[in-house]
């Protein structure tokens, strides 16, 4: 079992390496091993890379093609998929590139990543509401940057006009899928601590209370009627 793992690892770290002279172990035939081993690593690389493409769609407008083919290559090098299933890989992304020096230059990278790997996760949930009548697909994406904003402004690639992010402030966004498709809007405060609330496992008549308390006037009633009329609510009793 000793020489098989061996073997696996040997394989594994020649598959992803990045130095030059690194070849699959026990590679036979006509082409060269070298050859095999560049065409297999690129196979790979880019299946991951076609992967990650299907989630990261904005990050990938906002940096271009062959940046975010680097990237992508150099992820993979560190976060190796360790699952079968395709839809799982990807998720720490936006934490990794928090490290990259691309953040230097588009410092609201990580935080739009987030955004979209939320959106791929609600995309995946199971259907279903928690026990305070909360669809288990809804999470929030809190940011410094104005994270909907630029994610709703590179969805008409062809858009002629520009976004002045300096005018622009943080964003905490709503995503869900209560029906068949992914739901993302902005939140005003009140309503993010609405839902932050409800997130914690409190009932909407806690969270309601609780907003009044921080927030006295606000109308926490219509926050409840749209929450039940777009399905991230069922009544709760």
């Amino acid at each position: 079992m000793d020489e098989i793992r061996q073997w696996q690892e040997a394989f594994c770290h020649a598959l992803l390496a990045d130095e030059e002279g690194v070849e699959l172990p026990g590679l036979a035939g006509p082409i060269p091993a070298a050859v095999s081993t560049a065409i297999y690593r690129n196979n790979v690389l880019e299946g991951f890379r076609l992967a990650l493409a299907d989630i990261y769609r904005v990050v990938e407008t906002l940096v271009g093609e062959e940046c975010f083919r680097a990237l992508c290559y150099d992820y993979v090098r560190v976060h190796p998929s360790a699952c079968g299933d395709r839809n799982a890989y990807g998720g720490a992304l936006p934490d990794w590139l928090l490290t990259h020096p691309i953040v230097q230059s588009v410092p609201y990278l990580p935080d739009l990543a987030r955004l979209e790997w939320a959106q791929h996760e609600a995309y995946q949930a199971a259907e279903g509401y928690a026990e305070n009548g909360l669809h288990h697909s809804l999470q929030l994406v809190e940011s410094d940057y104005p994270i909907f904003s630029i994610w709703a402004f590179c969805q008409d690639p062809g858009n002629a006009e520009t976004l002045d992010l300096d005018r622009l402030a943080g964003e905490t966004v709503l995503v869900a899928r209560p029906q068949e498709e992914v739901l993302m809007r902005p939140l005003e405060p009140a309503e993010a601590l609405w839902y932050r609330s409800l997130l914690s496992g409190a009932s909407p008549v806690e969270a309601a209370a609780l907003v009044q308390n921080r927030e006295p006037g606000i109308h926490v009633r219509g926050f409840l009627e749209t929450a039940l009329i777009a399905g991230l609510l069922v009544e709760w009793q």
